[in-house]
């Protein structure tokens, strides 16, 4: 999928077949338009006070806290641009806003869309260009940002969540997860939800910073997964003490060598029969094969991390160097530039052929191990 100029007529189809269409002003001017206009959309409330019922532009604006002049002409941009209709005088949502921009719905983006806010500031491809190095995104986050961005990364990951969990190969009888760089958790508590005996440890910078919606935090209890702030990078990892190890959209924040140190790193913490799951974009190894979309996020996180997308057969390069067996790369169905690499280590799994009392003698032994000092 790209963006892309649509034309709406024969004389439209014929300047863009011809290039006589100055596409160009569309890709920027165009795009960036209608970008801010639903981010305000969404900030205002906008679509969440249509989600009640049909309004007119004076009800919308006195709803959102807004002039009702400027409401007009944000009202008529988002009609033009397919995310409302109008009929009788009154606005109603069409139906990309009512599946997508709507708070309380489980497939909502509205927290990704704001997200956008953050991600502006780390755009400035010029002086990346010039200087050769990010902005360190993470580092130049305030104490008020941080809500913000791990509700947006939330956000992300539930397009795939089900899809990660469902194809993960967790090995029988694990009772330990180890989530790096988990952020808002959502992962964890997917797998929580879906294996009763697991428990989970999260572990980023910032332990989440407010309440996120979704249906995997309501059922699991809060005392299966652990947040702890810390370094990914630095701190110690117990080894042999998980049974799975997630390694979600980190990668593309860091150069080669790093990344490589954290698998190594996070294959020692995995228990024999283990896995480890590496999730992320990844970009095609051929420039011939480039695509729209993971060729514009490797030029974002450059800019942003200094580092940028990976190939699939790197990230499986740098699990097969720490000496895991590889199973195939698995393409998410929603989100086809994100892969899912999963990595076994080899021997049987500790509860694997195990009586109720050895697995009883295993737990009491790690327990302390699956808790790593921060």
């Amino acid at each position: 999928m790209r963006l892309s100029s649509v034309p709406e007529n024969l004389i439209e189809w014929l300047a863009l077949t011809f290039n006589i269409a100055p596409t160009p002003i569309l890709d920027t001017l165009v795009a960036l338009l209608l970008a801010k206009s639903v981010m305000a959309a969404t900030e205002m409330n906008l679509f969440d006070i249509l989600e009640a019922g049909p309004r007119t532009a004076e009800e919308i604006a006195q709803e959102c806290g807004a002039h009702l002049a400027p409401t007009e002409k944000l009202l008529r941009a988002l009609y033009a641009s397919k995310y409302l209709r109008f009929k009788d005088g009154r606005y109603r949502l069409a139906p990309v806003a009512r599946r997508w921009l709507v708070t309380n719905r489980p497939t909502s983006l509205s927290s990704a869309v704001l997200h956008r806010k953050l991600d502006l500031r780390a755009m400035d491809f010029e002086t990346y260009l010039r200087a050769g190095r990010g902005v360190s995104f993470h580092e130049n986050l305030e104490d008020d940002d941080w809500q913000l961005y791990q509700q947006g990364q939330a956000s992300h990951a539930a397009l795939i969540l089900d899809e990660v969990v469902a194809r993960a190969p967790m090995p029988t009888g694990a009772t330990d997860l180890l989530d790096l760089g988990g952020s808002h958790g959502l992962y964890s508590f997917a797998f929580c939800n879906r294996y009763p005996a697991l428990r989970a440890r999260v572990l980023d910078l910032e332990p989440p910073a407010g309440e996120f919606h979704s249906p995997w935090i309501a059922r699991i209890p809060w005392d299966r997964v652990d947040f702890q702030r810390a370094n990914i990078l630095t701190v110690d990892l117990p080894q042999q003490a998980f049974d799975a190890v997630l390694i979600a959209n980190v990668f593309h924040h860091f150069d080669e060598a790093i990344n490589r140190n954290l698998v190594l790193r996070a294959t020692k913490a995995l228990r024999s029969g283990g896995i480890l799951i590496a999730v992320d974009a990844v970009r095609p190894a051929e420039i011939e094969e480039s695509e729209q979309v993971e060729s514009l996020l490797d030029l974002y996180f450059g800019a942003a991390s200094g580092a940028g997308l990976w190939t699939v057969e790197q990230v499986r390069g740098w699990q097969q160097s720490a000496g895991l067996e590889l199973l195939s790369p698995v393409a998410m169905r929603l989100v086809p530039c994100c892969k899912m690499q999963v990595g076994h280590k080899s021997g049987r799994s500790r509860n694997s052929g195990s009586s109720e009392g050895d697995a009883s003698a295993q737990n009491a032994g790690t327990s302390e191990l699956a808790r790593p000092a921060i």
